[in-house]
C-alpha cells in the first residue's frame, strides 16, 4: 500500500472520508478519535476520498460511483 501525502503541506498525516450518515456509536467514537472524516450524506465523482490532519486540505477524487 503506497503512502498518502498531502498535495498541500506533503504531511503524510492523511485520513479517509467517509461519506453517509453515521449513527454507530463505535464510528461517532472513531470519528472524535481522528481515525477518518466525515464527507456528508452526499457523494459524487467530485468528492474527496482524504483530508490531510495537519491543514485539513481535502483530496484525491472518489472518482466514478
Amino acid at each position: 500500500m503506497s503512502t498518502k501525502q498531502c498535495p498541500e503541506c506533503k504531511s503524510e498525516n492523511v485520513m479517509p472520508i467517509h461519506y453517509g450518515f453515521i449513527d454507530d456509536p463505535d464510528a461517532l467514537e472513531r470519528i472524535k478519535n481522528g481515525e477518518f472524516a466525515t464527507g456528508g450524506c452526499c457523494i459524487d465523482e467530485d468528492s474527496s476520498k482524504w483530508q490531510c490532519r495537519d491543514c485539513n486540505k481535502e483530496f484525491g477524487k472518489v472518482g466514478n460511483i
